[in-house]
């Protein structure tokens, strides 16, 4: 199975990535760093920085950050074949510029490559500090939803680093109700977003430092391929 780890910069993907690698170490794991601009802080099987720097990329072709960030993502597709190992988890971790994969050709055109080898998921990994609002928390489930239309996977979201603050979904949900002024119209039909998420079904907690709520994560991505029912 194929895992996008994709979240906003800070949000703690490449600790999962890394952390969870060990977990599920009794199965066959690989680990790819699929981010130009970053080097992995674990063992990567594949990593995209022994084909594309973005810092070179800047030099060699006179471009500041964003723009050399867009080049490595299209030349990164020259690569996109040897990025690609086989095993029973292969976990990408991805750039915490979630555009890049969200809304550029070569980004949407990697995540097909990577879903066409196999079943692929997504993995949302959001700070639960940030969640904390009823507003940001719906902005969070109508970016889940985002996520899975422009990439085409099923999206689990995971709100990560539970452990320094914890958030309780359901009654930030009901808490929409309390908002006043000209956003709330929006936000109340925002929040019908989480219909199409797994929040839905299940909310899955975890402190990717700590390792713990790992096992809800392993669950729920199994069962998005189960036969036998959803992720309730």
């Amino acid at each position: 199975m194929n895992v996008m780890v994709i979240g906003p910069a800070g949000s703690g993907k490449s600790t999962f990535v890394k952390n969870f690698s060990e977990f599920l170490k009794e199965y066959d794991v690989k680990t790819v760093n699929l981010d130009p601009a970053s080097d992995p802080i674990y063992n990567a099987d594949a990593d995209i920085r022994d084909f594309v720097r973005t810092e070179d990329i800047m030099r060699e072709f006179k471009l500041g950050i964003n723009g050399a960030l867009l080049k490595s993502m299209d030349l990164t597709l020259n690569y996109i074949e040897k990025l690609i190992p086989e095993g029973d988890y292969v976990l990408f971790d991805t750039p915490g510029q979630m555009e890049l994969f969200l809304y550029s050709k070569s980004g949407l055109e990697i995540v097909k490559r990577i879903s066409d080898s196999g079943w692929t998921i997504a993995i949302f990994v959001v700070d639960s500090n940030i969640a904390s609002t009823p507003e940001n928390f719906i902005s969070i489930l109508a970016q889940n939803a985002v996520i899975s239309l422009r990439l085409l996977v099923p999206t689990i979201t995971v709100f990560n680093k539970c452990d320094i603050f914890d958030i309780d979904p359901r009654k930030l949900l009901k808490e929409v109700d309390r908002i006043e002024g000209v956003l709330s119209e929006l936000i109340e039909k925002l929040s019908e977003f989480i219909d199409y998420t797994t929040v839905r079904y299940r909310i899955i907690k975890i402190s990717a430092i700590k390792g713990t709520g790992f096992d809800d994560v392993l669950s729920a991505m199994n069962e998005v391929f189960c036969a036998c029912g959803d992720i309730s």
